[in-house]
């Protein structure tokens, strides 16, 4: 056997080794239990008629099923009782098996059962060999997905702008978006020229180590998944992170640079340990407070 092939097998029992760690977490009481998180998001730059919004973020399913048919998934975010739900990417995890069909078909079908709902591709969806299968299952579902576009959502004769930008190998643009350098004439066609007067600007971008870009395209609010938390976190600290590498910046919670917020999810499912499948609450609020965890 020659050193290099050594060395493969010894990564491939690695990985399956850390694997079957996961998936021991994943079935344990903490692993299987879904924990919101709940913020309370302030800008003079929603409207009044958005005063009170309510957004729910499902990020990173990995192709889990919660409960069946996403029963635990459904209930959960139905207690939250949601205007709007966004699914921030990597719902499957890049073969899409049959389990994780059924998982993605009822994810979709559920939560646009309790709002309106849209969602982007992550890394795991834009570079499956499946892509052409889960195109059409997100095409032939209630879900809108966006591919660096946006939308107007509107209430009470106002309305909020609302951007998916599509994250992997390739854009819909057609342009490469695996590094801030191929990043940001993606986001120059979407946001370029943008004026004070331009509506109040949620962005969905899966990965949250881009917000200095997003910020410099006068997004006001991003939400972001992709880092699972750390995927390994001790007390306070994460490890590790896809994108980051050591010790990231960018794992959970609320990150601000500039006027633009960012709120990064946990997510659902994927590789972790010791991190509680997550969803996130996001209450919007037209006066001039300070972000909050609630």
């Amino acid at each position: 056997m020659t050193r290099d092939s050594l060395h493969k097998q010894m990564a491939g029992q690695a990985k399956n080794g850390l694997s079957r760690i996961v998936g021991l977490w994943n079935y344990t009481l903490r692993g299987r239990w879904i924990v919101t998180r709940r913020y309370c998001m302030h800008s003079p730059r929603i409207p009044e008629a958005f005063d009170g919004y309510r957004i729910v973020q499902v990020s990173d399913l990995h192709g889990r099923m919660m409960g069946r048919e996403q029963k635990r998934l459904r209930d959960a975010v139905l207690a939250l009782r949601p205007d709007l739900i966004l699914i921030t990417g990597d719902w499957v995890d890049r073969v899409y098996k049959p389990a994780e069909q059924r998982a993605a078909r009822s994810m979709f079908r559920e939560m646009a059962g309790i709002a309106q709902t849209y969602a982007i591709l992550g890394n795991h969806e834009t570079q499956s060999p499946a892509m052409p299968e889960i195109l059409r299952d997100v095409d032939e579902s209630p879900v809108k997905l966006l591919r660096n576009e946006s939308v107007i959502i509107s209430r009470g004769g106002a309305g909020v702008r609302l951007s998916g930008l599509e994250t992997g190998t390739t854009s819909g643009l057609g342009r490469a978006t695996g590094d801030p350098d191929n990043l940001e004439p993606v986001l120059e066609a979407m946001f370029g020229g943008r004026s004070a007067e331009d509506p109040y600007t949620i962005l969905m971008g899966h990965k949250p180590e881009y917000l200095p870009l997003y910020a410099k395209y006068g997004t006001d609010l991003v939400f972001s998944g992709h880092a699972h938390g750390g995927l390994i976190r001790v007390g306070r600290f994460a490890l590790l992170a896809p994108g980051q590498g050591l010790f990231p910046r960018y794992t959970k919670g609320i990150y601000r640079e500039g006027h633009t917020a960012e709120i990064v999810s946990c997510g659902l499912g994927g590789p972790r340990l010791g991190i509680r499948p997550e969803l996130v609450l996001a209450v919007l609020a037209s006066d001039a407070g300070t972000d909050q965890k609630e």
